[in-house]
């Protein structure tokens, strides 16, 4: 006898997390950025509080889940920015959206062993609200601490990750997106028309309102150092190049990328790629003199990370390990692709990494 097997919304994605958003829209619609801040971000079945987001095991793939190269190579960069502050006693790193703490935890081992004083002098601070690590080193905290003198902020594939606009560029203007229930599925509906200045006029394109405030504070936290951010995206007029007309917004669930933010609600990773130009005008006001952007596999290569891969040729296994893991970080068609993007505020010469970039004196 065969029986009612439909999954009805489970179909969808999260059933709690899906009626919490259908409750919310209460038979209208709501804008996509809270639709997409929802999917992530609720405090209870949100995807970001889920464990196990990264690695192979999980949606996707970051560079510090790769191989703690990366994180040695973003240690030296940071062991360079205390010594230009004159190896200060006390020196912080704070990483917002620390996920379970992989990069913190390449970076502190990486200073430890160090002959100098950099790993006794070192405080490694994740500000996290989802998930929190297991490594003892590492303070954990869900809301931002008071500012200190030295030090720097880290932000790996952060900014991408924050919910975001969306509009569709029509003869009146741009239209926000909002979303709403028909019964089935999720559906887009076109709200009011928008003034914006300067954007695409023709299809789809991404406003973060949420990057600039972020920034704002992540410069706030050390008053002098160094900021460190990387992140898919692009400048304004590549970001926003008139071919480009169905936006950025793309998708990720078991290793595999689309654009349908309205399957698997609650379970796929849902970002768009961070108008860089908008990240520089802040550094740039918010006080620091603004490196980059560049990218990683360029950034990675001037540290010197294939020295990690031959260094290791006396062990094959690990020589290997460390080759394969060279080529997925610097990979100019996958992660090698990020953007690097620094401040330097109190820091005197040319910032490895940026060589042939900017030089301040």
């Amino acid at each position: 006898m065969a029986l009612d097997i439909e999954p009805g919304i489970a179909a969808e994605g999260n059933p709690a997390l899906i009626k919490i958003i259908i409750k919310e829209m209460d038979g209208g619609t709501i804008p996509f950025e809270r639709f997409m801040e929802l999917a992530l971000y609720h405090p209870e079945h949100g995807y970001y509080r889920k464990s196990g987001r990264i690695g192979r095991q999980g949606d996707f793939l970051t560079s510090p889940a790769i191989h703690p190269m990366f994180g040695w190579a973003i240690a030296s960069w940071c062991e360079w920015i205390w010594q230009q502050l004159d190896e200060p006693d006390t020196f912080t790193i704070f990483e917002p959206g620390a996920g379970e703490g992989a990069l913190g935890s390449a970076i502190l081992d990486w200073a430890e062993a160090r002959e100098n004083n950099f790993s006794q002098s070192l405080r490694y601070i994740a500000l996290e609200p989802n998930t929190e690590g297991t490594d003892s080193r590492i303070q954990w905290l869900q809301e931002n601490p008071s500012p200190v003198l030295n030090g720097i902020v880290l932000a790996n594939e952060l900014f991408d990750a924050l919910p975001t606009r969306l509009f569709e560029a029509t003869e009146r203007g741009p239209a926000e997106i909002h979303v709403r229930w028909d019964g089935n599925n999720f559906v887009e509906v076109r709200g009011n028309i928008t003034v914006l200045q300067n954007v695409p006029i023709k299809g789809r394109f991404e406003i973060n309102g949420k990057a600039w405030p972020l920034l704002e504070t992540m410069c706030g936290l050390i008053k002098q150092g160094g900021i460190l951010l990387a992140d898919y995206g692009y400048e304004e007029e590549k970001l926003w190049a008139p071919w480009r007309l169905q936006g950025t917004l793309s998708c990720f669930y078991r290793h595999t990328a689309h654009e349908n933010p309205y399957r698997h609600v609650g379970e796929q990773d849902i970002t768009s790629h961070v108008n860089l130009s908008e990240l520089e005008t802040g550094l740039q006001n918010f006080g620091y003199e603004q490196l980059g952007p560049i990218p990683q596999h360029e950034f990675l290569t001037k540290l010197g990370i294939g020295n990690l891969v031959e260094s290791a040729r006396t062990d094959l296994g690990n020589y290997f390990e460390r080759r394969q893991a060279f080529q997925a970080l610097t990979d100019a068609g996958g992660l090698g692709k990020i953007q690097i993007l620094a401040g330097l505020r109190g820091i005197k010469g040319t910032a490895p990494g940026f060589e042939g970039d900017k030089t301040y004196e």
